[in-house]
């Protein structure tokens, strides 16, 4: 995405209703079709032509759709269709895929959440109820609640949240003029109802998950990790990240989050996982001491060393075949193919990735740190489901003594280029750099 930056201080964002996070054509439809009846004004309407009035005023609206004659007296109309508000928002209305979910991890995220529209006061809080998206927003108010236009009520929105930068969220070009006007950012919802109006915004949007790209709130970590590999990476080697942290520390998700960052950045990268090279069950569980069979037992070093680090180290690429061990059948069977060229960053992420046999083929090492507490309140949520509640011993005689052996000897923290509070994986915060 173009010039991606300028969204990455974003602390607010203001979303539209109509046509954003509401689909709203078939119930308008519905409403106003039903109302015109109950009056008996003959005015005949389609769902093709309210599809193409979506997003305009409610004015503007009734304007397009009424005689000039029956259009002075859009106020009766305008109050038969509010009593049709809640029902035919039950009936109907639906909000678009992912609005809930994307509004959610937003606010996990840490960004304030605002909601305007030009819809009237009833149907604003019907939309609200009927799409559960109470509780989520930290403001929300319709520009008919206080007679304000949607300039002055996002200008109103951002007096109550000074020194953040503004988002609206939005699918006309009302939306693209109320940002442009008040010095926000402009991001088109291009599956809504504003059709090529919406080439003017800084950016569009085809759904609505696509806004957790956008506003992703590790982007200034990976930028500084990025920079870090156009610094330090010569031209005829393949550059080595490596990606370190205790159990459920977050690599695996971190690490594929850094190679979407480094490849929207013009770099070719590859994911190499520490639990691929894992020894056998008659190696890994060869001593009494499980702490230290985790630690000393778990993984094939010295085919890590000798195959895979060694080689790419002292050519600066390697495209080679190395068979690992298939976890399901205990078994040297898995084949797996590195084609990695001189060109491209490589992201090494597990566990004791930074004890003294693998730290220095590591050019570029990052720590994800979490307490204990937080490892095993994670290990709780993501393990005890599928593996039952006596996994969480393992965490106390197992997993976390072997962490501490490992943070005590490798001493990660200190030796990593960077270390990043990880605690709440959606918001890291850089510790040391």
């Amino acid at each position: 995405m173009e010039n991606s930056e300028k969204f990455d201080d974003v602390g607010l964002i203001i979303f539209d209703l109509d046509g954003t996070l509401l689909k709203s054509n078939r119930l308008n439809f519905e409403a106003v079709k039903k109302s015109l009846a109950d009056l008996g004004w003959g005015v005949e309407l389609t769902q093709a032509r309210v599809d193409e009035l979506m997003g305009e005023t409610n004015d503007n609206f009734y304007r397009e759709i009424l005689p000039a004659d029956k259009f002075l007296e859009k106020e009766k109309l305008r109050k038969v269709v509010h009593g049709y508000d809640a029902p035919m928002i039950t009936k109907y209305g639906e909000s678009f895929p992912g609005v809930l979910e994307t509004l959610k991890t937003l606010k996990r995220r840490g960004y304030k959440l605002a909601l305007y529209s030009y819809a009237w006061v009833d149907y604003f809080n019907a939309a609200i109820a009927a799409l559960h998206l109470g509780g989520i927003f930290d403001y929300a108010e319709c520009t008919e609640e206080n007679g304000l236009t949607k300039v002055v009520l996002v200008e109103k929105i951002k007096k109550r949240f000074p020194k953040l930068k503004t988002a609206i969220v939005g699918d006309s070009i009302h939306d693209i003029n109320t940002a442009r006007e008040t010095g926000s950012i402009a991001i088109g919802a291009g599956y809504g109802y504003g059709g090529r109006e919406l080439e003017a915004a800084d950016v569009v949007i085809e759904s609505v998950p696509e806004l957790l790209k956008i506003f992703d709130r590790r982007r200034p970590v990976f930028g500084k990790i990025a920079a870090a590999v156009k610094e330090r990476k010569k031209p005829d080697k393949a550059f080595v990240i490596g990606i370190n942290g205790i159990d459920t520390a977050g690599k695996t998700e971190f690490a594929k989050g850094v190679a979407d960052f480094l490849t929207g950045n013009g770099f070719k990268s590859q994911i190499i996982n520490l639990d691929d090279f894992h020894n056998s069950k008659a190696i890994r569980y060869a001593g009494n001491d499980q702490a230290q069979n985790y630690y000393t037992k778990s993984f094939d070093i010295e085919k890590i060393v000798d195959e895979l680090l060694v080689p790419l180290r002292a050519k600066g690429e390697l495209h080679a075949d190395i068979k690992t061990l298939n976890l399901a059948t205990d078994k040297y069977e898995a084949q797996r193919r590195y084609d990695i060229g001189a060109d491209a960053v490589v992201i090494f992420e597990g566990v004791f990735l930074f004890r003294k046999e693998l730290a220095p083929y590591l050019d570029y090492k990052v720590f994800l740190d979490i307490t204990p507490e937080e490892c095993k309140k994670r290990a709780r949520m993501r393990d005890v489901p599928a593996q039952g509640e006596e996994v969480m011993a393992k965490y106390d005689a197992k997993y976390l003594p072997a962490q501490k052996s490992y943070l005590d000897e490798a001493r990660p923290r200190e030796v990593s280029d960077i270390v990043i509070d990880n605690s709440n994986w959606e918001f890291p915060a850089i510790k040391k750099h």
